[in-house]
């Protein structure tokens, strides 16, 4: 599994789409969206996946009208094993729903973590999520979310517990440009509670993950800035400086190229 002690995704794609098969130019009924990233650190859910270094990162979406889409993310990983590479996949389905006068919509789907050379870590996780859209002001937007497995760390994980842990993960997403600039930030709180005690150096079945960033959209490049603070609750006596600094709050710094 993602190491008990060493477990971003810090990727919010910023889209843009072209017709692959359309009778209406626009109104694409499937569209692709895409972008490349170079992080400091990959951070998921408040936990260094390449102990402190830096990731090169793809994320890419096949959306089609109806609100079905695809998805496939990458990432290099370092967690002292077989695994360097991860490659992750995911269907899903979002729509648009009526709540007063606010611009929302849910989002439902299965997302599958793949480690290359290394498949005892491969497990599926269940999520779901609302968007809300102007809900302070026109352009922000709040995501909270839900995410769920039975087999958290896949294989690796239930043969070291001697049985299957299932995991819940609940998170909640605020980002909002800064007036009329290419300025942004972002803030978000995320909670895991798993059925057994598995988190940190003093064995906990749950902990906190935080993060706070700020952003700046550079448009003629299509190119997005993120420094971020990032970090988790978890017990680090016992670790490495090495592996304590991977869990406690550090800066990460993201450059994304979207397409």
């Amino acid at each position: 599994m993602k190491k008990l002690y060493h477990l971003l995704f810090s990727l919010i794609p910023l889209y843009s789409s072209y017709a692959f098969a359309t009778g209406d130019e626009s109104s694409p009924a499937l569209s692709f969206s895409g972008n490349v990233s170079l992080a400091s650190d990959y951070r998921w859910r408040g936990q260094t996946q390449t102990q402190n270094d830096p990731a090169l990162q793809g994320n890419f979406v096949l959306s089609h009208a109806s609100g079905f889409y695809l998805s496939a993310f990458s990432s290099n990983v370092d967690y002292g094993d077989k695994a360097h590479l991860e490659l992750d996949s995911q269907i899903g389905y979002t729509t648009p729903i009526t709540l007063g006068s606010k611009h929302s919509s849910f989002g439902l789907g299965i997302l599958r973590y793949n480690y290359i050379d290394n498949s005892d870590l491969n497990y599926n996780e269940y999520y779901f999520k609302m968007i809300f859209n102007a809900l302070l002001h026109q352009n922000d937007s709040f995501t909270p979310s839900i995410s769920y497995t039975d087999n958290y760390g896949g294989k690796a994980t239930s043969g070291s517990t001697g049985k299957d842990i299932s995991n819940w993960y609940f998170n909640a997403l605020y980002t909002t440009p800064i007036a009329q600039t290419n300025f942004g930030t972002n803030v978000s709180l995320g909670y895991s509670k798993a059925n057994h005690d598995i988190y940190g150096s003093e064995a906990k079945d749950h902990f906190f993950d935080w993060k706070i960033g700020a952003t700046y959209h550079y448009k003629p490049m299509g190119i997005n800035a993120e420094l971020a603070a990032v970090g988790s609750n978890l017990k680090t006596k016992g670790f490495t400086n090495q592996n304590k600094k991977g869990v406690k709050t550090e800066a990460v710094f993201t450059l994304t190229k979207s397409f």
